[in-house]
């Protein structure tokens, strides 16, 4: 196949989408030293809490990436991941209102149970994405500077046996761009 658009950027992989799977293959490629592009048609990371719980081994990815340190000291301490409970309410004239009716252990006991403590360095984490995303960003942007683009949108792919063409718009200019990558990877939710 013969492409008709000239190509303005080559990379080998190209991110499509800066949500928490884009940013953490971005972060990834970067330590691996594999060249990459992150476009998201997001102007920004997130702006809804959305998901908030990271198991353990999703730790040890971001681990991996060198951000799970920053992510520890801005989640829920871990006595507050202990259990979940459940009440009849929190307030109001019945005297039942308040009362717990039934706690139970998870998420590892915030790290106190034995088994998950052998399984893993890492406890689960609690990080609303609200939260998280900021600094999946700063760290994927401090790891491939100039490579992680919000506010650009994919629009437009054709594909190839070696490979992808990309059209690309930036969304405060208008502008399109052709990316030619090896690979493209679709992390758009």
């Amino acid at each position: 196949m013969r492409f008709t658009k000239d190509v303005d950027e080559e990379v080998p992989v190209l991110i499509a989408g800066g949500g928490g799977a884009g940013l953490t293959a971005s972060m990834l490629l970067a330590r691996l030293g594999v060249d990459h592009l992150l476009v998201s048609a997001r102007p920004q990371t997130s702006d809804l809490p959305k998901a908030h719980v990271l198991n353990q081994r999703a730790m040890e990815v971001l681990e991996d990436a060198g951000v799970a340190d920053a992510i520890a000291e801005r989640s829920t301490p871990a006595g507050q991941m202990a259990a979940t409970a459940f009440y009849a309410g929190f307030a109001g004239p019945d005297p039942d209102y308040g009362t717990r009716l039934a706690r139970l252990e998870s998420w590892g006991a915030g790290g106190a149970d034995d088994s998950w403590r052998a399984a893993s360095p890492w406890r689960q984490l609690n990080l609303p994405q609200i939260r998280l995303e900021p600094l999946l960003k700063a760290r994927a942007e401090e790891l491939s500077p100039g490579r992680i683009r919000f506010g650009h949108e994919l629009v437009g792919l054709e594909q190839d046996g070696e490979g992808v063409q990309a059209t690309v718009r930036d969304n405060a200019s208008g502008r399109r761009y052709v990316v030619r990558c090896q690979y493209l990877l679709g992390a758009d939710g």
